[in-house]
């Protein structure tokens, strides 16, 4: 609160006419409240506001921001921006909270941006960046010395002292370089004298100095080659010549394997004192049967069986028999062309079907066929009573020689 002081008295000095007045300090106040926080971007950043992909080279993308206040407000186009995870984009225009943003072709930035089409997340740093440079001038072209010695492989009309190797017509150039003596060769005529030992395999050689004779050829033997010539076997001449070998094969005849088997299913009744085939259909005509490559050479009507090749044939017959009402007596044939018995059994009995008990019989032979229409067949003869020929009898005839 402002008093007035009193004048003073005895002073040396001529008093005021006009009183002074001070001011004397009152009590201090309580603190003021914070200041807000500024904008975010205000000065010079903001975040995305959502994703977007990176455009392909020289196109744009909307890009929307938090704020925009920190870009400048009338150059659009001629600044850029950096985006976090993208790179350097140029900034087009600027409506509100978008930015639009082009991605500069390839080649302008020195750095590359992402690959176009990577997504860029929201909340990703956007801040902003100065405009690209100008374009430095082109480095001077580099130039060897023209009068320096060289080694083209072809002539070069720009050099006044090199060595065109294509115009080297014969013989060949040695030199002495930094390890020692070497050689360009461009004939094949070398002067024996720089050729010394024996060039090993390491390099290329065989490491092998003997002539070799007619016939002999290099064949490794686990640590080197060594000359020898090829050994005939089995069917194979080898003949030696000079500069050749002669292999003559004798190849085997080709061989066609046959084979056939005919098995009863059922049942066939050969009656009293006939003759009868028991795998032909013409005498079981209510026969059944199963059968392996019958095509190879089997006639069902007939039950024969006619060799489609020349040769040596196997056949096996196997017959489950029992007789009829009482015991049978039955003699088995293996007929050849239809006159010729090759294989005839001595006559044996048949128990009768009240024992149960089947009799098995079984025949192989071995016979040649000299011509292509020889034909097999089985027949069974009774010369008693009835008897059958029961299921699992079968027929098997193989080809097993030419």
């Amino acid at each position: 609160m402002p008093s007035q002081l009193v004048s003073s008295t005895g002073c040396c000095q001529p008093c005021d006419t006009d009183p002074v007045v001070v001011n004397v300090p009152g009590p201090q106040g309580n603190p003021g409240t914070n200041g807000t926080n500024g904008a975010n971007g205000i000065d010079s950043f903001t975040y995305t506001t959502a994703s977007f992909l990176v455009p392909a080279f020289g196109s744009s993308v909307v890009v929307a921001v938090d704020n925009t206040s920190f870009l400048p407000e009338s150059v659009a186009g001629q600044f850029f921006v950096s985006v976090q995870g993208c790179g350097y984009l140029q900034v087009t225009s600027v409506d509100g909270l978008l930015v639009t943003l082009q991605n500069p072709l390839a080649g302008v930035l020195g750095i590359p941006n992402a690959i176009p089409t990577t997504v860029i997340p929201l909340g990703s740093l956007m801040t902003l960046a100065g405009a690209i440079g100008s374009t430095g001038a082109t480095g001077a072209a580099g130039d060897a010395p023209k009068t320096a010695s060289y080694i083209c492989r072809t002539q070069d009309a720009t050099l006044t002292n090199e060595t065109a190797l294509e115009l080297l017509a014969a013989g060949y150039m040695k030199t002495l370089g930094s390890t020692g003596v070497g050689a360009v060769t461009t004939s094949a005529v070398v002067p024996v004298a720089d050729i010394f030992g024996t060039l090993p395999i390491a390099k290329g050689g065989t490491g092998v100095i003997a002539t070799p004779t007619n016939g002999q050829v290099l064949i490794g033997n686990g640590t080197g080659f060594t000359l020898a010539q090829l050994t005939q076997g089995t069917n194979v001449t080898i003949t030696p010549g000079v500069g050749t070998i002669t292999i003559n094969a004798n190849p085997l005849a080709a061989f066609n394997y046959v084979t056939f088997t005919r098995r009863l299913t059922g049942t066939n009744f050969v009656v009293s004192a006939t003759t009868k085939n028991p795998f032909s259909l013409a005498d079981f005509p209510s026969g059944s049967w199963a059968g392996i490559d019958t095509a190879s050479g089997f006639t069902a009507a007939t039950g024969r069986f006619t060799a489609p090749y020349t040769g040596y044939y196997k056949i096996d017959a196997l017959f489950n028999l029992l007789g009829d009402t009482g015991a049978a007596q039955a003699i088995v044939f293996l007929r050849k062309n239809g006159i010729t018995n090759i294989f005839q059994s001595l006559q044996f009995n048949v128990p009768s079907s009240t024992s149960q008990s089947l009799v098995p019989v079984s025949l192989s032979y071995i016979d040649q066929a000299t011509v292509i229409t020889d034909y097999y067949e089985i027949l069974i003869q009774t010369t008693g009573n009835a008897l059958n020929v029961s299921a699992g009898s079968s027929l098997s005839i193989q080809r097993i020689q030419a």
